[in-house]
């Protein structure tokens, strides 16, 4: 059978509820910095490198400050190695997020691993539900 098309995860998906979106005022435009070209997709959740102030992928093992949950993208956007670039993401809440479509990095593999993301994230004000 022919492939007729694909999709990616929408905005709807990942995002279920979000306080004044027309004011921004769950989102910002957050400045991302990756060691190595990176594509983030909606939910991709990102934490914050506490030395530099610019966020990259939440990563279990890191020790940069960047393990901690900080913000969920909202925009699938392209991110070139070692380059500042803007991304469009949920900081604070009031908001809720589907967990199944938020993006985790492999190393969070272990469920108080995954429970930790939950919290940093509830944290915000950002809470992640099961089924909305």
């Amino acid at each position: 059978m022919p492939l007729i098309a694909t999709s990616t995860d929408s905005y709807t998906q990942a995002i279920k509820h979000e306080y004044a979106p027309e004011l921004a005022f769950c989102r910002e435009s957050i400045v991302a910095n990756e060691t190595a070209a990176k594509t983030y997709a909606v939910g991709t959740v990102l934490g914050l490198v506490t030395a530099t102030g610019k966020y990259k992928i939440a990563v279990q093992t890191a020790a940069d400050g960047s393990q901690n949950a900080a913000a969920v993208v909202v925009e699938d956007k392209s991110v070139a190695a070692n380059t500042d670039t803007k991304v469009l993401a949920l900081v604070r809440g009031p908001a809720i997020v589907s967990k199944s479509a938020l993006k985790l990095d492999a190393t969070f593999d272990q469920p108080a691993e995954i429970a930790a993301v939950h919290t940093a994230l509830a944290a915000k004000q950002i809470l992640a539900n099961d089924a909305v």
